[in-house]
């Protein structure tokens, strides 16, 4: 299997847009432009090998609403170890229902393990829905994304990417516990990625203690500290035991332990980091809306569904913008920009694509027309 691509490679578009990292603006991934503030990191951290009673799994547990958190190398490390550690547990690979759309390393991931992947319904849609009036973006469930009752019943493991990513849909945790009781009911399980659920969390199913439940958190997003891969997984003792058995000791390096119980035990820092990350995410929508397309969202990304992405993605990046196209090549997802420079240069760009787009619809028109012309003097 070859690599998949992610948001973030700003080397590989320098490559085929040319330019230096000073002249592009990056906002092609969902980690939040404002990271949490690292603080002076102790020499024992660098020095000693990772202590496990460090006070990072008490952080996570109060931050989250969980319990005995599993600290990871972020939440792709255990994506990729999950379907190995559940079909073990059930006795060999079975039926996953996944996302129709969503981050594809899960998929990946369980077709690696010999799992057979069918996929139910995924709107492009949910998440935030606007509020014309002044652009506010309300936190809503859009329910409508869901397996059939016939895969329900035949399924090994159901995946959920809640909010979803890219299309934001936030399934309620009402209908995730209805999910949860039935699958449990034929010992199957339910995996829910929560990895932009920070701005969210009343609809979190962390606090659950089902046997059959796993839960995904990351750092990355809301803290903005994708960089130290840091993540904890929510989940049943015996799949935690498994999961930590596979991934072996010291998952997570002493400096991020650090870091990260400082960030989860920071309150303050917490309440407004949420609030610069709705008052962006609306701005940004708003900005957005000029697009010939439909904006969806959260508090961490945009989405726009428009014809031709792609062409508007290169246009973008010709004006040294990346964003991220989505896999389906239907939309880009954009980040948040950190700073006025910022939000400057992507009015200023995406007026100037506007007008570039425009001007070749007006070429192509008039092509059209002179074809029709010289047809009818022929």
């Amino acid at each position: 299997m070859t690599l998949l691509h992610h948001g973030g490679r700003l080397q590989s578009a320098i490559s085929e847009f040319g330019g230096g990292a000073q002249d592009w603006l990056d906002l092609s991934t969902g980690v939040s432009p404002w990271h949490y503030p690292i603080p002076e990191i102790p020499v024992a951290c660098w020095n000693r090998l990772p202590e496990e009673e460090d006070g990072l799994i008490a952080a996570a547990d109060q931050y989250y609403g969980g319990h005995n958190a599993l600290p990871v190398s972020g939440s792709q490390a255990a994506i990729q170890a999950l379907p190995s550690v559940l079909a073990a547990q059930r006795g060999g690979p079975g039926v996953v229902l996944l996302p129709k759309v969503g981050y594809k390393e899960h998929e990946r991931a369980w077709r690696k393990q010999g799992w057979r992947v069918e996929y139910y319904a995924s709107l492009q849609s949910g998440g935030y829905s606007k509020d014309a009036s002044n652009c506010q973006f309300n936190k809503q469930t859009c329910n409508a994304v869901s397996p059939t009752a016939e895969q329900l019943q035949r399924c090994d493991a159901l995946v959920v990417i809640n909010p979803n990513n890219p299309t934001a849909c936030l399934i309620s945790n009402a209908l995730l516990r209805q999910w949860l009781n039935l699958l449990k009911s034929r010992g199957a399980f339910l995996v829910v990625d929560e990895a932009f659920m920070d701005m969210t969390p009343e609809q979190s199913l962390v606090g659950r203690c089902d046997d059959n439940l796993v839960i995904l958190r990351s750092i990355g997003k809301f803290f903005g500290l994708a960089g130290i891969r840091a993540g904890f997984v929510f989940a049943p003792a015996p799949v935690r035991l498994a999961l930590q058995t596979l991934l072996g000791p010291w998952c997570l390096n002493g400096p991020a332990r650090y870091v990260c119980t400082q960030a989860l035990s920071d309150s303050q820092w917490q309440h407004i980091q949420q609030d610069r990350l709705v008052l962006a995410s609306d701005r940004l929508a708003k900005l957005l809306s000029e697009l010939p397309g439909r904006v969806v969202g959260t508090g961490l990304f945009q989405t726009v569904y428009m014809h031709a992405a792609r062409q508007w993605f290169q246009l973008l990046c010709h004006n040294k913008v990346l964003v991220r196209l989505t896999d389906e090549q239907d939309a880009i997802r954009v980040g948040l920009p950190a700073d006025e420079a910022e939000w400057t240069k992507l009015t200023l760009v995406l007026a100037q694509v506007l007008r570039e787009e425009a001007q070749e619809r007006t070429q192509t028109v008039n092509h059209g027309v002179n074809v029709v012309g010289l047809g009818d003097k022929e």
